[in-house]
């Protein structure tokens, strides 16, 4: 404590009424109150996230949308995808799912 008090002392002169002002408004406006620095980063870091999703997303859609397309435009497409991702099959024939 003593040595904050020789600090203060030291620098006293140096310092006015008006230096202490602007640093204690820096502090409130940078560290206190609903727009701090430290949320700032963490809104940047959302912000770059949310983006990533976007495209992320983005891509997807484009590649469903060109399967979309592969499987409308024939009926053979149509009967693979079907056979791939439900397991359907014709009256006659059998089915044998091998897991590995």
């Amino acid at each position: 404590m003593k040595n904050w008090i020789e600090i203060f002392e030291k620098y006293r002169q140096k310092v006015n009424k008006y230096w202490i002002a602007v640093i204690i408004f820096m502090f409130l406006t940078f560290f206190v109150g609903d727009s701090t620095i430290l949320k700032r980063i963490s809104y940047n870091r959302q912000i770059k996230q949310l983006e990533s999703d976007i495209e992320y997303h983005t891509k997807e859609k484009e590649k469903n949308l060109e399967k979309l397309n592969a499987i409308k435009s024939s009926e053979e497409s149509l009967e693979k995808y079907a056979r791939e991702q439900y397991l359907m099959t014709k009256p006659d024939e059998e089915l044998f799912i091998i897991s590995e």
